[in-house]
């Protein structure tokens, strides 16, 4: 695997080397005619500042890419040490939150609900569980909650919700780190994509389906975003509850045959 995020495939039984890459070193490789297979999930459009669609769900897609053949489960895996994992407890009945994505390298603005949404369900969850805040610095903070915001590392991150309850958040790089380490999520879909073409099945995706759904856009939208408007805080809430009702229980696999 050659990659910059090695340690998200640290301990990985799958994975016989990791080689620490920047993106020339890709090229350079490519140039040569190394046999590399690039897994980008979505071809970008800059002209319409949208993703292309996929026709499958994108880890089907990449399967496909990588000539993977049989049946391959659409989940992704990351192995905690017994150390990692005991560090992620910071207190009693942990939910995580995230409020924000806006802070990764390709920030958009269709997949942000609202944060006084996000402050409403944390002050809502508070009095019941430990709410702990994970992200970056730049998030808006939730009041009340444990603020990891910037204090943790991607393993530190995939601990903390290892040891939760649920985590409550966006479609993104901690929906997809949470189901590696089998917690069950919350997502606020919105309808800029379907769930069912990034998402998983253990996990209550709240989507907005509007007839403009899934536009695949990032930034721009002629609608005021009503597919994220339309999910409220007692929407979140009760999905909430209904997962963390199910915890202890085995996290359902949606599988596929290539």
């Amino acid at each position: 695997m050659a990659t910059s995020h090695r340690e998200l495939f640290l301990r990985n039984p799958d994975v016989d080397k990791i080689i620490y890459h920047r993106q020339p070193f890709i090229d350079r490789w490519l140039r040569k005619g190394l046999p590399l297979m690039r897994f980008n999930q979505a071809v970008y459009d800059p002209s319409r500042d949208a993703d292309e669609a996929p026709m499958d769900h994108i880890l089907i897609e990449m399967c496909q890419r990588a000539n993977i053949t049989g049946m391959v489960e659409l989940r992704p895996y990351l192995f905690l040490t017994p150390k990692e994992f005991a560090a992620g407890r910071l207190g009693k009945d942990q939910v995580v939150m995230q409020s924000s994505n806006l802070s990764v390298p390709n920030p958009m603005q269709n997949r942000e609900w609202y944060p006084d949404r996000f402050q409403e369900v944390c002050t809502r969850l508070r009095d019941h569980v430990s709410v702990v805040q994970v992200g970056a610095l730049s998030d808006p903070t939730l009041e009340g909650a444990i603020d990891m915001r910037g204090k943790t590392t991607s393993r530190q991150t995939a601990a903390i919700l290892a040891q939760s309850l649920v985590f409550v958040g966006l479609a993104g790089f901690l929906m997809h780190l949470a189901r590696a380490v089998d917690c069950r999520s919350v997502i606020v879909y919105g309808g800029r994509e379907k769930p069912s073409q990034t998402g998983y099945v253990a996990n209550k995706n709240l989507y907005g389906q509007v007839r403009c759904a899934p536009c695949w856009l990032r930034n721009p939208c002629e609608f005021n975003r009503k597919c994220m408007s339309m999910i409220t805080v007692k929407d979140v809430i009760a999905a909430t509850a209904e997962q963390i009702g199910r915890y202890g229980t085995p996290l359902e696999v949606q599988t596929a045959v290539l």
